[in-house]
């Protein structure tokens, strides 16, 4: 049964109901045609898989630009080029369906 008395007869018909069905299709068929598509993200092994290879990427960036010196590489270096191998990985894996 209709909620609205959409053509304002005083009463609410079969006619208000098919008006109120034609406005929630309506409603409904524009979500369904709109350019948005979900995305399901990132899975756990991609995750997982960017955390530990942005680690290992980080640290053979540290060790092949510092060579002998690693031990004087300040932490933060290696934490921020964890992060940024991490992210550039996470990207990879996301847009692969990894």
């Amino acid at each position: 049964m209709a909620l609205h008395d959409w053509n304002h007869d005083g009463k609410k018909d079969w006619q208000d109901d098919f008006i109120e069905y034609q406005i929630y299709k309506d409603a409904t068929e524009q979500k369904n045609n709109s350019s948005y598509t979900p995305r399901n993200g990132i899975s756990t092994f991609g995750a997982i898989l960017s955390m530990v290879g942005g680690l290992f990427l980080g640290a053979m960036i540290v060790a092949l630009f510092a060579g002998d010196n690693v031990e004087n590489v300040p932490v933060i270096i290696t934490i921020i080029l964890w992060i940024i191998c991490s992210a550039v990985l996470a990207v990879f894996c996301d847009n692969h369906g990894i």
